[in-house]
Formats: C-alpha cells, sequence, structure tokens
C-alpha cells in the first residue's frame, strides 16, 4: 500500500520542528511504500503537496496534527485552520486517497474534529505507531483496531481505547525518509525522545492523557545510539531533548549523559529541566555531555501559585537551582512563567519580576524570559476549575483557544500584555 505521511502546516507562524513522531510511524510501516513531507519546510507548501499526492497516488495520506493553535493569547495563531485546506489540496489532486489525522492536537479533540471535518476517514487517537500500521492491514475493518475513529452509518464511531506500545520496544525513528537538513538552522528544531508519559500533576498539563501517568523509558544506549546517527550521518550539530521533563526520572537522565560521555558525542543540546533536586553536580554533567540550554519552566514563582499549579516545587527549589545555573559559564538559561496564574498577587508578582531582574543583571544574555498565558485543555485540571468558576460551560468548545486568568489580579496580565507588545512580543 502506498502511504503519504504529510506534517499538518503552521502557516509560517512558527519555525519548522523535525516530525519525529512522523519518522517514528514511518519506521513500524515495514511492507508499504512510504514519503514523508513536511510543508512547513517547502517554499510552496500547498503547491508541493499537490504535486507529491498526484505524482505518488497514496492510497492513504496521513496528517499528523501536533498543534491546534500558538497557545499565545496576545498573537493567536489558529493552526487547525490549515487542516481543511490540506484535505482541500489531496483531495483535489488524489480524489480517491483515503484520510487519516493524528498527533497530539488531533487527539485531544478527537471526536469534536471527526464531527467538523466529515472528509476525514479515520482518526488515529493517541501513540500511533503500532495503531496505524493495524489499521492500513484492515482498512474495511476498522472497528477490530483499538485506539481508531472512524465512520459508520453516517456517525462517528470509535473502536475502543487500546493500550499504549512498549516505547523501548519501537524501532528507531526513519530519519532517512525526512531530510534531517533541512531543520538545521533552526533552534531546538531537531528532537531525540527519551521517554513518554509524566507523573507530574500540572493543572494544565495535557500529557499525562497523551502519554499516561507513567514513565515508558527507552534504553540510554540506544538514545545515544539515535543521536549519533542524527551527528555522523545527517551533521546535526545541535539537538533538544523533547520530554516534558527530560531529568525525571534523574537517574534515566544521568545514564543518558555518561552515555554521550563516553561516546565523546559532538554536539550541544537543549532539555527541560525541573528544579526539584537540581545539583551542581548534575548541571556539570549535563554541561560536560553537551547541554548548552537549560530550560526551566515553573510557570509561578511564589508557593501559593506553584500550589494552585500543581508543581511538584516550591520558590525554595526554584532558587536553588537558579544559583548553581548563575554561576554556570559557558551555557544559556530560559525561564518560562504565566503572566497570572491561580494564587497570583500583586506582592507575588513583584517578587517574581524582582527575580528576573536580578536574573538579568547576574548572567546578562545567557538568560531568556517568556511570560505566557494559561490555554484551557481539555483532559486537564484546569478545565474543571474553568468550568466551576464559570469561565466555560459544559457546552462550549475549547477548540477555539480559551485562556484562564486569576480574576482577581486581570490587570496584571494586561499590563503585561501591553508592555510585551512595546517589545514586539
Amino acid at each position: 500500500m502506498k502511504v503519504l505521511l504529510v506534517q499538518a502546516w503552521l502557516g509560517g507562524a512558527e519555525s519548522p520542528v523535525y516530525p519525529i513522531g512522523l519518522a517514528s510511524i514511518a519506521a513500524t510501516l515495514n511492507g508499504h511504500d512510504v514519503k514523508v513531507f513536511d510543508p512547513n519546510v517547502s517554499a510552496r507548501p500547498y503547491e508541493d503537496l499537490k504535486e507529491i499526492t498526484q505524482s505518488f497516488a497514496p492510497d492513504v495520506a496521513g496528517v499528523s496534527l501536533r498543534n491546534i493553535d500558538s497557545t499565545n493569547k496576545r498573537v493567536v495563531v489558529f493552526y487547525y485552520e490549515r487542516l481543511r485546506e490540506m484535505i482541500d489540496v489531496i483531495k483535489s489532486a488524489a480524489p480517491h486517497t483515503k484520510i487519516a489525522v493524528g498527533g497530539a492536537g488531533f487527539s485531544m479533540y478527537a471526536e469534536e474534529i471527526m464531527r467538523d471535518e466529515p472528509r476525514i476517514d479515520y482518526g488515529v487517537y493517541l501513540e500511533g505507531e503500532e495503531v496505524f500500521n493495524r489499521l492500513l492491514d484492515r482498512l474495511a475493518e476498522p472497528e477490530k483496531t483499538a485506539s481508531v475513529y472512524y465512520r459508520a452509518n453516517g456517525s462517528v464511531a470509535f473502536s475502543g481505547p487500546g493500550v499504549p506500545p512498549s516505547f523501548n520496544r519501537l524501532p528507531a525513528p526513519a530519519m532517512d525518509l525526512v531530510p534531517v537538513e533541512s531543520y538545521a538552522p533552526f533552534r531546538d528544531s531537531i528532537g531525540v525522545e527519551t521517554k513518554r508519559g509524566c507523573a507530574l500533576n500540572c493543572i494544565y498539563c495535557i500529557y499525562g492523557f497523551l502519554n499516561g501517568r507513567e514513565y515508558r523509558l527507552k534504553d540510554p544506549s540506544r538514545i545515544v545510539d539515535e543521536i549519533e546517527i542524527l551527528v555522523n550521518r545527517h551533521g546535526a550539530q545541535k539537538f533538544t531533548f523533547v520530554d516534558s521533563v527530560f531529568n525525571i526520572p534523574k537517574s534515566h537522565a544521568e545514564a543518558i549523559m555518561r552515555e554521550m560521555i563516553k561516546r565523546r558525542v559532538q554536539a550541544k543540546w537543549s532539555a527541560w529541566f525541573n528544579e526539584k533536586g537540581f545539583t551542581r553536580e548534575f548541571a556539570e554533567l549535563a554541561k560536560e555531555a553537551g547541554c548548552s540550554n537549560f530550560i526551566m519552566s515553573p510557570d509561578g514563582f511564589s508557593n501559593e501559585s506553584l500550589k494552585a499549579l500543581g508543581k511538584n516545587i516550591s520558590r525554595k527549589d526554584i532558587l536553588e537551582a537558579y544559583s548553581v545555573l548563575r554561576d554556570m559559564d559557558g551555557v544559556e538559561v530560559s525561564y518560562n512563567f504565566f503572566k497570572n496564574p491561580p494564587g497570583q498577587t500583586l506582592p507575588n508578582f513583584i517578587a517574581m519580576a524582582l527575580f528576573c531582574v536580578r536574573a538579568k543583571r547576574a548572567m546578562g544574555r545567557r538568560v531568556h524570559f517568556e511570560f505566557n498565558s494559561i490555554r484551557v485543555e481539555p483532559h486537564t485540571r484546569l478545565h474543571k476549575i474553568a468550568l466551576d468558576e464559570g469561565l466555560v460551560s459544559p457546552a462550549d468548545s475549547l477548540l477555539k483557544p480559551c485562556y484562564y486568568t486569576n480574576r482577581k489580579t486581570k490587570y496584571i496580565e494586561t499590563a503585561l500584555n501591553f508592555l510585551l507588545s512595546l517589545k514586539g512580543k
């Protein structure tokens, strides 16, 4: 069977990200003729999509919808609208091609998207490596493959939930099918996945729903094998670990870094780190292994906000991790905060602002800050809070962006948005 895998187009609104999900699915499709196309690295996205669809004439086109929108409240880009346009192109070029859609963005709103876009024949729910492969073998009987949305008697049907795959047993992503070199110029674009699942309980986060609450780890030696392929075969000089948090479990992260040092991997990398138990020894090991950017996402700064956000850290943890990173030369540090989280007060906001000022004075250009709004997404505790507070109703769709802000200190977010707009953010 001829299968065309396509990454959803972001409309040029963001830097392209290597489609590791499609590369991972492609690696499982033995026995099929597979091509992968990412319009985000094309100068003519829709024209090239039409040409490859016409020339290849796929039996099935699988579209990965990773992001629904840009999640930024001040300048929102609604990527979902591009999905319909892409289906227009595929269907005009190959009317008989079946359309399957999957990816994190799709899975979060699976039934709603199936109802909204009737030309989608199949929806691959949650992790797709094994599901999509099985579905291709049973296209006429989708109800026999778990984790699939399909159409029956004019209605949307679901085959029932499946079991997540054993992550360590999945083949390595088929990076030869997607030119890695096209993504090299972009920051944090080429990703390496070391685990799936997240045991943390942040109220806004969707990772637990998408990948489960238990960690499924890949063997460190296999991970470094993949990194060496990136570096030695494809010439990648930088990559990022795409895990929700790299240093949980800490022992797994340490084993990966020691293996990289042992093999003398010559590449720089970044990752998201949790501040709990972030020691100088761990940071030095990461730096020796090639870490050039430590990304921290405390999201709140006061203990009140951190508790309300469901974080596993305290203000003390943030400050201790900062003291470690402040004294490390040759690395960058990035902080992500919410503008107006639950538990926010004016004194707490001032304390966070002073922390940012002190960090900037101490670290200069080595430190970066992002201030974000809180997107309300389904399958999260924040959605329940928004329902309880009357911000949304049970009938409201979350497909169009909806944001949570602490009503008592809404003026803080308004002021921050104004200041950020002056800086073009």
